[in-house]
């Protein structure tokens, strides 16, 4: 059960005061709704790329605007391109930082020497591991460029006009490619919750067309799964999406799937309630919420880059990701932890 205001009250000021600038920024901005011109906001702002952890991952940057590899920007995972830019934007930095404009340029001209079809025309190839065109990944970086300020940029639009192309039958998206109905009979949670993720950052002007009915469709497709029970007997499909974590990347879990249907306008369906209670009952004495669980060391495999011949191969073992030093400035699992009580706290403010 949800704590009283005052509980609420005080884990929203532990949040403003917190040492993390991109905490308080968020905090700023999505809880006490500070404009854009707010000058207190603006200077909080400006702090997160001096921000130790930050600054540090910024620091990694090659100057061409990869990380890793200039050859993939997804791979390997967590230390690549991908990966830091959708954390640099889910943390706040400043739009216009020079390190962010470099990085979304190589991401967009690498995406956009790439094909484009789906499923892809080179699917049997090893090299379509490298692939930025598929609806999960192409829809964590349309969120992720429209964050940044590229939402009316030509390149970023045909993103959200291939995700609007390949939406599947049952009004989600997959990952996994072939023919529907014979290979793939159902759509996958993560690969429908970020498409969705990218339309609820793109102002509605701009969504192109066709893409309000794809949104109702998708979001219908939540909905009717309560955001994580099987429709047909309403068991939880899988133990994991009922834990919180941070960050979400692809993954999926309850607090993101109601971030994101909230932000859409969905928050007042009633079949949330289900997952808002769920996320109610996490609540600590103190007001906060913990991160029960993280999904950045579930990796079991991993496309690497051997340094001494250059080749890439598949990684088959546990830990096979080399973990960036802000992961660990990010909150310790079973500990409260500031971005989950945020998303918290963002979907309240939603459905108040």
């Amino acid at each position: 059960m949800l704590s009283s205001k005052v509980s609420v009250d005080n884990a929203e000021d532990w949040l403003l005061t917190h040492e993390s600038p991109a905490i308080r920024y968020g905090a700023l901005r999505d809880l006490e709704g500070a404009s854009v011109s707010d000058s207190n906001a603006s200077r909080v702002q400006s702090e997160i790329a001096e921000w130790a952890p930050v600054a540090s991952l910024l620091a990694k940057q090659n100057p061409r605007g990869y990380w890793a590899f200039p050859e993939d920007c997804y791979w390997p995972k967590w230390s690549s391109t991908v990966w830091n830019l959708i954390l640099l934007g889910e943390v706040g930095i400043i739009p216009n930082h020079p390190s962010v404009v470099a990085g979304c340029e190589f991401l967009l001209d690498t995406a956009m020497s790439q094909d484009k079809s789906w499923p892809p025309k080179n699917q049997s190839d090893p090299e379509s591991y490298r692939l930025l065109w598929e609806p999960c990944v192409t829809g964590n970086m349309a969120r992720t460029l429209t964050v940044f300020g590229y939402g009316r940029d030509s390149r970023v639009r045909s993103m959200f006009e291939f995700l609007v192309e390949t939406q599947l039958p049952d009004g989600g998206w997959n990952c996994e490619f072939g023919e529907w109905g014979v290979k793939i009979n159902h759509s996958s949670f993560m690969s429908t919750i970020e498409p969705l993720w990218a339309f609820s950052a793109l102002d509605r002007s701009l969504w192109p067309q066709g893409s309000e009915e794809v949104v109702e469709r998708a979001a219908e497709f939540m909905l009717k799964h309560r955001l994580y029970k099987s429709d047909r007997t309403g068991k939880v499909i899988d133990e994991e999406w009922t834990r919180v974590h941070f960050p979400l990347f692809y993954f999926y879990d309850i607090l993101h799937g109601l971030r994101v249907l909230a932000d859409l306008g969905y928050g007042g369906d009633e079949r949330v309630s289900d997952a808002l209670q769920l996320i109610k009952q996490k609540q600590l004495a103190d007001g906060t919420w913990p991160m029960e669980s993280t999904y950045v060391n579930a990796l079991r495999w991993n496309y690497v880059k051997d340094p001494a011949t250059g080749a890439w191969h598949e990684a088959r073992r546990e830990n096979t990701a080399v973990i960036p030093e802000i992961y660990h400035h990010l909150g310790k699992v079973g500990e409260r932890n500031p971005w989950i009580t945020l998303n918290v706290l963002r979907i309240l403010k939603k459905l108040s």
